[in-house]
């Protein structure tokens, strides 16, 4: 599946072409959803509505970005809540509050890999899983410790709500792949509707490219930063044989983040987005391989590790925890978000 999006969807060929046609179709509906679809603000006073999204589809950093602008909101003095559709996880259909003041709760690791991490991640703020994030808003304006500010995670094409700021998310890897929409290329909505955000974020170790400088929208370029590698107790891993394991949107930001810290590996298995990791077969592949290759040891992601940790893999598995970084134009662009967001009324 890797391989074919990689050949296919990221870059122009017979299949995508074939493809295009319901691309057209696709292209008439967003559109149609974009112009006819009214946003409407629920009775809400005193709380700022933030959404985090992407067009494409795939991994670009969204939830990285919500734990990242979470942490630069929650430093300036801001309570913060977080509402999550809770993708593939068992509370999806349904809405509940996973994590507030007092901590996880006991079903936070039943909402799915994405709300678990940001939950983890945030201490002490408030997460709401569920399909119906109209629900979740509502959950929380019921709360009497109400947030100043809510932050949506991908919630761009969620139109049901009117936001008071958007954030869109592009991975630099390959940030709108052939150019095409869904099914023949990986956009989810048409390059010209960047001028419904207000903020870009690029995720990359390089600057954006031309084609979204010229969308005129401020650019926050981020990038992950290796903060620490669970269970490996200060051991030096220069010597060692290391491989990594993933089943995340764009693994090529992985093995960056990787190489970037200054370690080589010897192999990277990689799964879909959001794989579960339940197949024993593909387990013991990986085992017999690191046995075979006399690896040391296997780098996860963090979002990853929400899932293996349930597992009895029997991997000698290390955690890579990350978080993403920016530079001193991100940090004025943000400084000057957070001016017009406070000088407004109600926060």
């Amino acid at each position: 599946m890797q391989d074919f999006i990689k050949n296919s969807l990221y870059k122009r060929s017979i299949v995508s072409y074939a493809l295009y046609p319901l691309s057209l179709l696709n292209w008439l509906i967003v559109k149609f959803r974009r112009l006819f679809l009214t946003s409407s603000h629920l009775a809400i006073k005193d709380i700022k509505l933030i959404c985090v999204g992407n067009i494409t589809s795939g991994g670009t950093g969204k939830t990285p970005f919500v734990i990242f602008l979470a942490k630069y909101l929650e430093s300036r003095g801001k309570k913060i809540a977080v509402i999550s559709r809770g993708y593939k996880g068992s509370l999806e259909n349904s809405n509940q509050i996973i994590a507030d003041s007092n901590g996880l709760k006991d079903c936070a690791k039943e909402a799915g890999d994405e709300p678990y991490l940001i939950a983890s991640r945030l201490q002490g703020v408030t997460v709401v899983v569920g399909k119906n994030r109209r629900k979740s808003l509502q959950l929380l304006l019921e709360r009497d410790d109400k947030p100043d500010i809510i932050i949506f995670d991908d919630a761009y094409q969620h139109l049901k709500i009117k936001y008071d700021y958007s954030f869109l998310v592009f991975n630099g890897e390959s940030p709108i792949g052939n150019g095409f929409l869904l099914p023949a290329g990986i956009l989810r909505e048409p390059l010209d509707h960047i001028r419904y955000t207000d903020f870009i974020v690029y995720n990359s170790y390089t600057k954006a490219p031309d084609y979204l400088k010229k969308c005129h929208k401020p650019i926050i370029n981020v990038s992950y930063r290796l903060t620490d590698l669970k269970n490996n107790n200060g051991m030096d891993l220069t010597d060692k044989k290391l491989a990594l394991v993933s089943a995340i949107g764009v693994p090529a930001s992985f093995e960056k983040t990787i190489h970037n810290t200054g370690y080589n590996f010897k192999k990277h298995f990689i799964y879909p987005d959001h794989y579960d990791f339940n197949d024993i077969k593909e387990l013991e592949s990986i085992r017999l391989y690191i046995k075979e290759e006399g690896i040391d040891f296997l780098i996860c992601t963090e979002k990853d590790f929400v899932k293996l940790d349930r597992i009895d893999h029997k991997l000698p598995l290390l955690v890579a925890c990350s978080e993403f970084t920016t530079d001193s134009q991100g940090q004025a662009t943000l400084a000057e978000f957070y001016d017009q967001l406070t000088s407004q009324k109600g926060v």
